[in-house]
């Protein structure tokens, strides 16, 4: 099958009557395997070839007739004339094909003719200066170019993403989960919580708090049914009791839920800053990813929410309810809290999150007043990484000319974005009315803007696409885009027929495949988070901070498992059930140790304050002086074996 035919191309009879014969494809019709060429022989026939029996004569296109295709010139007919005895006589057997089939090509091909008379007669507001291959747009020039087959503005960053926590072979899922879950976000929960009065006579530890996260977890597996039914002890059906009575009591995980704050405040700060009880949790959860993992060569922003049906208001300027709601429709959560997000594409760890507060207060944000809504959001997630030169990917919520401009700007950043209504400066009108000829094909143009190149890429896949990008390049890509396609094996009968599947490969240069081998990155975080975990779901709750700490903690947990599948250096082949399912175990099996974030209750009693009271450094000094953790020390393995090495010595 010959690849790259389009309108205008020179091709060669294989087999068949008109077999070794030469033409050029004038129109095509039908789709798919279906799609036919319509050649016009040299012997002036219109003739219908499949794509298999035709093979490219040159690569170079021939421009065709702007007139209705039928159109012959006199040196045509002339030379027409002029044919030996045995084409005369093939043409003269095809003469009724040809009259018959003159009305039905000429409609088959003015779609081409009309695109291509546009093209030649385009009037735009822009200014053109008589080139059809410039255009300016406030000052900004773009010219039609060739292919770019260097990379845009020099080579870019590479290098693999990274985790800054050390691993070995036998780190645990639950390893995995402490690099994840933020240390100071749980030191503020096991603070806020113990102020409560009903917590005096049983306060919070950190032990505590794990049990209660493997709790989450396992309610999540459960098949469904009341909370109170995770701690029944006989079965009921086929499936074993949950039996949860086992690490916690009900009674306790029904106190610590009623309870659960994430950090202190009063209520003139509350009265201030409606999103406080959960900016604490959002901050904490910015900095351990900043300070836990290095993303790999892209960065990918998207839109993540967290569902919430609850109350949305305010009443006497108390918050009552969730502070602002936001509704979209096209997501499956399309009504709570929206989060603008940043994420690792290698890894499609979650790195930075930005709550969206309304329309007022995000506003008054860094970065709002110049640049607007989308651009400042990029510009505040991709704060930590300034000055590493790795590519941003975005939707048409952030893609512009201008946004790419200012990551260039002020974060030292490239761009790669999907333009859709964010198009001034940006020659969308040009690309939209470039003649292109195939499904697959593609057009550029560049600008030169203080230095910094920029390319406008038109790809015409089912709908064109238009991106903005400031790097790659656009040769062709090693891999085309695949789409995924359905067909009755037997076209007879489509009732009874099995449907078999295939895949339709759409050529597409390298510039988009750099998009959509990194776009989808949050997209499948999404899905890990709502659709295989579910805890939004299962946690039902009229509290709106604890509906948001669900979110983050969903987020902890999937990207616990992302790094899991990802960093671990011999990590078993698990699905995102099977890991929730051995997290879940190792969490409710917890048992704290002076090395962790909290000190457990029975280091907690040989301390003369509450830890939460002094400085971490002052709670350190007094468990390493307690008489329990030296006893503790000396049952150690590691500490006898120096031990005795120092008795060696000596």
């Amino acid at each position: 099958m010959a690849k790259g035919i389009k309108v205008g191309s020179e091709v060669r009879v294989l087999r068949g009557k008109f077999s070794t014969q030469k033409g050029v494809v004038q129109a095509s019709e039908g789709v798919g395997r279906a799609r036919k060429w319509i050649v016009k022989l040299n012997g002036g026939v219109l003739e219908r070839f499949s794509a298999r029996t035709l093979e490219l004569e040159q690569r170079h296109l021939i421009t065709p007739p702007s007139t209705s295709i039928r159109a012959v010139s006199q040196e045509e007919e002339d030379s027409c004339s002029s044919n030996t005895s045995s084409d005369e006589s093939s043409t003269s057997d095809n003469d009724e094909m040809r009259e018959v089939d003159e009305d039905g090509a000429s409609r088959r091909a003015s779609d081409v003719s009309e695109r291509r008379t546009n093209w030649d007669n385009q009037d735009t507001a822009a200014e053109s200066n008589g080139d059809d291959d410039r255009v300016v747009l406030d000052g900004v020039e773009w010219r039609k170019m060739g292919d770019v087959t260097v990379e845009l503005n020099g080579p870019a960053y590479q290098r693999k993403a990274a985790l800054y926590h050390p691993l070995h072979e036998r780190s645990t899922e639950l390893d995995f989960w402490k690099m994840m879950m933020p240390a100071d976000l749980m030191r503020n929960i096991i603070e806020a919580t113990n102020l409560h009065t009903e917590m005096a006579q049983k306060p919070l530890d950190y032990e505590q708090l794990q049990h209660f996260f493997g709790i989450l977890l396992a309610m999540t597996l459960a098949s469904g049914g009341e909370r109170r039914d995770m701690w029944k002890t006989e079965s009921n059906g086929p499936f074993p009791a949950p039996a949860l009575g086992r690490y916690m009591a009900c009674h306790d995980f029904e106190r610590i839920l009623r309870n659960l704050k994430l950090c202190v405040y009063t209520d003139e700060e509350l009265a201030d800053d409606p999103w406080l009880p959960i900016r604490s949790a959002v901050d904490s959860f910015n900095r351990n990813r900043r300070g836990g993992i290095s993303p790999g060569v892209t960065l990918c922003a998207d839109e993540s929410m967290g569902s919430w049906r609850g109350l949305a208001a305010k009443v006497d300027d108390a918050v009552v309810g969730l502070p602002h709601v936001t509704k979209i429709a096209r997501k499956p959560e399309g009504v709570g809290t929206e989060y603008r997000t940043l994420s690792c594409g290698e890894t499609k760890i979650m790195l930075q999150l930005e709550i969206q507060e309304g329309k007022v207060p995000m506003q008054g944000k860094e970065y709002a007043k110049d640049y607007g809504s989308g651009t400042s959001s990029l510009l505040r997630l991709t704060r930590y990484w300034s000055g590493s030169d790795r590519t941003v990917v975005a939707d048409s919520a952030f893609a512009s000319l201008k946004t790419a401009e200012a990551l260039h700007k002020h974060r030292g950043l490239r761009f790669i974005g999907l333009v859709k209504t964010a198009h001034k400066r940006f020659p969308k009108a040009w690309l939209q009315k470039y003649p292109y000829t195939n499904r697959g094909d593609h057009c550029v143009l560049q600008a030169n803007i203080d230095g910094r190149q920029y390319m406008a890429v038109g790809w015409n896949d089912k709908k064109l696409k238009m991106f903005i990008s400031s790097t790659s390049r656009t040769t062709e890509a090693l891999c085309p885009a695949y789409k995924k396609r359905f067909r009755q094996s037997t076209p007879e009968d489509r009732t009874s027929a099995p449907c078999v599947v295939f895949y339709k490969e759409v050529k597409r240069p390298a510039v988009v495949e750099a998009y959509f081998d990194n776009a989808n990155a949050i997209d499948v975080h999404n899905h890990l988070r709502q659709g295989g975990l579910e805890l939004e779901r299962h946690w039902k709750t009229q509290t709106w901070w604890h509906r948001n700490f669900a979110t983050i903690f969903g987020m902890c947990e999937s990207d616990a498992y992302l790094a899991f599948r990802y960093f671990h250096p011999l990590a078993p082949i698990l699905s995102h059930r099977e890991f929730t399912e051995r997290l879940s175990l190792q969490l409710l099996t917890y048992k704290s140790s002076f090395h962790d974030t909290g000190p457990s209750a029975r280091l907690r009693k040989h301390m003369p304050v509450a830890p939460t009271e002094q400085p971490l450094q002052t709670v350190v000094a007094k468990i390493m002086s307690s008489h329990t953790l030296k006893t503790n020390m000396r049952e150690c393995p590691v500490f006898q074996y120096k031990r005795q090495r120092l008795e060696q010595d000596e």
